[in-house]
């Protein structure tokens, strides 16, 4: 009955998920979707160009070429060898993937929304390049009432640049602008999307981090609906609360953050994320194959105003790069928060920091992950011990419980109240209560999954000959099937729970379950929950040995009960004096008669 009305259910959910997906469209069919209040041609500019010059600068680890259209980023390469792409010849990664003028990393843009006498006429200005060396660029706008001159160099530092705008008035009244320096990334949606437990690493987020909170963004957050609530600016950005830290594109390895240094009065931090799809031809985003989003952050400096010959220097540091902690900390302003590491962020800093210790020691992200394992198994382990004795104890009372269920398969409620009762005689734990301890770890094993998910220190990393590449699925399929095999070794030890359907379910599918998972997940997690299931048979094993061993010696001493010295003569029974007598009242107990 309970097994029908599972199945009932089951059948039932299904129809609904069918029908929402195929039965609603064919009936009311698709509706054309609401796009957001937003114009990707929202920006002002000359209309006869000049011809755009480039500029590079060589930096520690980076290259980066920027133009005179705007005086933004066009390309960042990293040069580090694992931060390569394609899949023939490999060439260095760009971390600029927007195109659009107006869509550019480090633009700046004095914009003044709605506001009298700008400063500048147009957002997007043809800079001239003054001067270059190699380390950096100097940019310069003249026109009758503006001399701007925009510097872009290369601190010493990995993946640093800065970044100081200065604006002259040159007009005889007095001039207002507002500044906003932004970063950007352009994703598609297939490019976001992860698949059976495997994160894409070109999932991207927002982050806006204030004096008062750090806010994390993804394009729900920016349905057409969203724009009317109290967080959007009437540009139509979502304005975090406090003054700005810096201001964020992150995607789960690779970071472009922007943070400010110096400037007349405080920024705020603003994001915005662009739905890009062709709507006069695909009705629904999702059938459009170049469906995709920009992400955008900036940080937007007050509106200030320039009397006429006044000056103001604005200056902003830009780091685009990937997410290595020793690089985000060398960075400091709190730049370590665009790490994502979830609700269990304390836990994982710490196992984070831990592993770079253990790297430190012996110079391999993968032995690292192995040494990482075994301290967290060896710390829970306390935990994991009244789980291992409960089992133990639970394998003993097999025979009984084969009964149980043979007897009472028919009746659930009588065979469950038969079972509380053997094992309140045996003085066993239930099985729920059991579970606890691998509850209370379940905390550290979501993190220790989240750092090691969003740990970019694995990126194109190998681990012996089957494992190319840390952060992707192993080679071969080799971790897959080792797990499996050893979940299928660890289910075999552990005493069997619950009716034979119930047992044969565990015993094949939560080994079918880890194989399938890793086929598509990182081999470094290969590596941690490899590590973790050998630890827990070894434990299994070497724990049960001991009770065994405990309860065997125990055995050995046996407790006899002496009799007390009577006359011989008071041992010898006369006839009739078997229908008299009576069993005793107790061990070592005398029975009186009268």
């Amino acid at each position: 009955m309970e097994r029908s009305n599972i199945a009932k259910w089951l059948f039932l959910g299904l129809a609904i998920i069918l029908f929402i997906q195929y039965g609603k469209p064919l009936l009311f069919g698709n509706a054309a979707e609401q796009l957001q209040p937003l114009d990707v041609n929202d920006s002002t500019a000359p209309a006869e160009r000049a011809p755009a010059e480039a500029c590079v600068i060589d930096g520690p680890r980076f290259k980066a070429e920027l133009s005179t259209r705007g005086g933004s980023l066009r390309h960042l390469w990293m040069t580090d060898p694992k931060y390569t792409t394609g899949n023939g010849e490999r060439r260095p990664m760009d971390l600029v993937t927007t195109s659009l003028e107006s869509r550019m990393p480090l633009r700046t843009d004095l914009h003044l929304p709605g506001g009298n006498a700008p400063q500048v006429p147009f957002d997007d200005l043809d800079w001239k390049l003054s001067a270059q060396d190699g380390k950096s660029c100097t940019f310069t706008y003249t026109d009758e009432a503006t001399r701007l001159t925009k510097v872009v160099a290369a601190t010493g530092r990995p993946f640093e640049l800065s970044l100081q705008v200065t604006v002259e008035n040159l007009a005889q009244d007095p001039r207002k602008h507002r500044l906003a320096v932004e970063q950007t990334a352009w994703r598609t949606q297939k490019e976001t999307e992860g698949h059976l437990g495997l994160i894409s690493e070109w999932i991207t987020e927002t982050v806006a981090a204030t004096d008062q909170k750090t806010e994390r963004q993804h394009p729900d957050a920016f349905e057409p609906g969203d724009f009317k609530d109290k967080e959007f600016t009437p540009e139509r950005w979502r304005r975090t609360p406090g003054n700005a830290q810096f201001a964020s594109v992150s995607s789960s390895y690779f970071s472009k953050i922007a943070i400010p240094l110096e400037g007349p009065g405080q920024p705020v931090a603003e994001t915005q994320i662009e739905e890009i799809w062709d709507a006069s031809r695909f009705p629904q985003k999702s059938k459009d194959p170049t469906y995709g989003h920009v992400y955008r952050a900036r940080l937007a400096y007050p509106e200030h105003e320039l009397a006429p010959g006044g000056a103001v220097t604005y200056k902003v540091l830009s780091f685009s790069g990937p997410k290595e902690r020793d690089l985000l900390a060398a960075v400091d302003h709190g730049a370590s928060e665009v790490i994502n590491l979830g609700w269990f962020s304390p836990i994982a800093k710490l196992l984070v920091s831990y592993l770079y210790v253990l790297h430190r020691a012996v110079g391999s992200w993968g032995w690292s992950i192995v040494l990482l394992t075994i301290t967290v198994r060896l710390l829970l382990f306390p935990l994991s011990i009244q789980q291992i004795k409960s089992a133990a104890a639970m394998r003993k009372l097999k025979p009984e419980m084969d009964e149980i269920n043979a007897r009472y398969k028919d009746d659930a409620t009588q065979r469950g109240l038969a079972m509380q009762e053997l094992w309140r005689k045996n003085k066993v734990a239930n099985p729920v209560l059991g579970c606890l301890p691998m509850l209370l770890q379940m905390p550290v094993w979501f993190a220790l999954y989240t750092a090691l998910q969003t740990a970019v220190e694995l990126y194109h990393t190998p681990f012996g000959p089957v494992i190319p590449d840390l952060s992707a699925p192993g080679k071969y399929f080799i971790i897959p099937a080792v797990l499996g095999a050893s979940s299928f070794i660890q289910q075999k030890i552990m005493p069997p729970q619950g009716d034979p359907a119930q047992q044969k379910m565990m015993m094949y599918l939560m080994p079918g379950i880890f194989t399938a998972m890793m086929l598509f997940l990182p081999a470094g997690l290969g590596v941690y929950m490899l590590t973790n299931t050998w630890l827990g048979i070894g434990q299994q094993v070497l724990v049960e040995r001991f009770l065994k061993a405990k309860n065997d010696r125990a055995a050995g001493i046996q407790v006899r009960e002496v009799a007390s010295a009577e006359p011989q003569s008071a041992m010898k029974k006369t006839p009739g004096d078997d229908d008299k007598s009576a069993p005793a009242l107790g061990k070592g107990k005398a029975r009186v008669r009268g």
